[in-house]
This record gives C-alpha cells, sequence and structure tokens, in this order.
C-alpha cells in the first residue's frame, strides 16, 4: 500500500485496508509489543521524549528505515546507523549531486535500498525492509501513526519550522547511543563557522546576500530552510527581500518582479530544481540585469540544501564559501 503525502485524507482509510488485510503483520505486531515489554523491563532499550510522546528504543539495532529522506535520511547517515531502506528522488529530477551522496554510496554497499518514490510512503516496502526503528518527521508520521508502529518503534523528528537539526541529531543520538558522534558533528559545523565568519568577516558584512528560490512561475526567499539559517549562523548581512522574510513577511515575487525585488542583493544563492529552468533564468533579461549577476556573485544550489542535518549543513557552507570567494 502507498501513501502519497500529497493526499493525506485517504491515509486513514488505506492504512485501515492494509492492517485488514494482513493478519501475519497484526500477529507480527502483537509479538513485537510484547517483545519491546520485555526488553524494556531488562534494561534492553533505551527511552526518550519525542513530540509524539515517549518512545522505547531496542539498544542492539541493526536495521533502520528513513521516511522523507532529508533531515532523517542525513541523521542515520551522519551517526553512522544501520540503514536498509530510504525514499529515492524520481529518476532525471535533480542534476547536483546530493549532500549525502558519499555517505549514501557507503550505506548502499552494506545493504541499504530505495523502497519508494518520496512522498509515497510504502508500509509493506517497509514490513519487508523489517526495521528496527523508523525515523522521519513528525508531518510524515502522524497521519499512519499506528500502522508504523506496528513495525517498529518510530522516532518522530520536526523540521524547519519546528526544530533545529542540532536538536534533532541530539535525539536520535540519544535513542541510538551515538551521543557522542552527534556531539562531534555539531562541534565540526560550529568550529566551521567560525573559521569562515572570520576568514570573510569583511565581505559578510559589506555585503547583502540573499537565497532565492525559482521554481519557473516565481521566486522566494525563505528565512528557515537550511542554507538561509547557515547564511544567518556566519552573520551575513541580509538582501531586503530576505531580511523581511526574517521578519516574517511573505517574500514571494513574479518573474517581473525579479529585478525590482532583488536588486539590492551583492551576492545571490539561486535555488533552483531543474537544470533546464536554471538555463532559462540564468539567459532571462530581468535575471541578468541583476547587480550581483553582472558582478558574477552567483552560485547555483537546490532543494537538497532546503533541509538536512550535519552533512547537509556542511554542505551549506561549502556552497556559501563558492560564493564568498568569488569576491
Amino acid at each position: 500500500m502507498i501513501f502519497s503525502l500529497r493526499s493525506i485524507p485517504a491515509l486513514v482509510v488505506s492504512a485501515s485496508l492494509v492492517l485488514a488485510g494482513c493478519s501475519s503483520t497484526a500477529e507480527s505486531a502483537n509479538e513485537d509489543t510484547a517483545s519491546n515489554a520485555n526488553a524494556e523491563a531488562s534494561g534492553d532499550v533505551r527511552t526518550v521524549d519525542t513530540v509524539l510522546g515517549e518512545v522505547a528504543v531496542p539498544s542492539e539495532i541493526d536495521s533502520v528505515v528513513v521516511l522523507e529522506g532529508r533531515r532523517d535520511l542525513d541523521i542515520a547517515l551522519s551517526l553512522g546507523l544501520p540503514l536498509t531502506g530510504y525514499p529515492y528522488e524520481e529518476a532525471g529530477s535533480l542534476d547536483l549531486e546530493s549532500p549525502v551522496a558519499q555517505n549514501l554510496d557507503t550505506a548502499k554497499e552494506n545493504g541499504a535500498e530505495e523502497l519508494f518514490l518520496a512522498d509515497e510512503i510504502n508500509i509493506e516496502a517497509i514490513i519487508a525492509a523489517e526495521p528496527d526503528l523508523i525515523i522521519s518527521r513528525v508531518d510524515d508520521v502522524e497521519p499512519i501513526r499506528e500502522e508504523l508502529e506496528a513495525v517498529a518503534p518510530v522516532l518522530a523528528i520536526g523540521d524547519q519550522s519546528t526544530a533545529s537539526w542540532q536538536d534533532d541529531l541530539r535525539l536520535v543520538a540519544k535513542a541510538t547511543g551515538t551521543e557522542v558522534r552527534a556531539e562531534e558533528l555539531i562541534r565540526e559545523y560550529e568550529s566551521r563557522v567560525t573559521q569562515m565568519s572570520e576568514e570573510y568577516a569583511d565581505i559578510l558584512a559589506g555585503n547583502s546576500f540573499v537565497p532565492l528560490s525559482y521554481n519557473g512561475e516565481s521566486l522566494e526567499t525563505r528565512p528557515n530552510r537550511l542554507l538561509s539559517l547557515t547564511l544567518r549562523d556566519l552573520g551575513a548581512q541580509p538582501s531586503e527581500a530576505f531580511q523581511a522574510a526574517i521578519d516574517g513577511e511573505e517574500a514571494v515575487y513574479s518573474r517581473e518582479q525579479t529585478l525590482e525585488a532583488f536588486k539590492d542583493a551583492d551576492a545571490i544563492v539561486a535555488l533552483v530544481n531543474d537544470p533546464q529552468v536554471w538555463e532559462e533564468f540564468s539567459e532571462d533579461s530581468l535575471f541578468q540585469q541583476l547587480p550581483a549577476v553582472a558582478d558574477g556573485h552567483v552560485v547555483r544550489s537546490d532543494k537538497q540544501t532546503h533541509e538536512g542535518a550535519a552533512l547537509t549543513a556542511m554542505h551549506t557552507l561549502d556552497v556559501i564559501e563558492k560564493l564568498l570567494e568569488t569576491f
């Protein structure tokens, strides 16, 4: 059974059909419940508090499945958890390398497999992966929480609007006994932020920056996407549109407003997913008239830097450093 996150109202009905049609799954769930109770009594679990309540996680984990494929995948990979299943993007939809590509390749060599298309959660595929632990953002978990918990303990984490990647990294680390690694990752990020902030202090303070997203129709800047937060961590001076977004204003513009909205920006991170859309946009006359573009202070990224954890955060620093090096 496939659950599309674009059609949430159908989830409850679909999920009930899965359970009704899988008596073996129900029996397995009962066995898992009894096993978890015995494990907790013997101290073979770690118990953590999540946004959905207390969760008991086996102290020995051999199989982890993630559902969204962004922050949850980054956390599992960066902590070195035994990933066995994850969602995948439609072939050809992105041309830039993923921030987690190297770590994911290693996980694949160790048995990790693509389970379902991103945003189309497949319960049967999750069951077949036999996870000891499921990790995903709370918005993905809540609609099918009962069905997921019948398979394995579920760690619900946040997203850019509800929690920092550092907090979620620490949560999963506490649940999996990898706290030392989590703190190492956070220190590595903080250390590089400090280094770059000092090395590029004059550029960061003397120029205005904007993360500019374009989807083929409209432009926008958002303050809480991971790359945006990294710019803010570095102390980059925001452009007027970026500052408006930080202040809580809607910062969405038509293509015709390109020059008006972003002419004050001295440097741009252009966030464009589709390579053809990027080619067309980069040749647009209004885009080319922007001072940042004319001066060569533009780099491209895509939605893979919108959300993530330690690996993606370090990648956003790479992207931003490439931009800073254009000055």
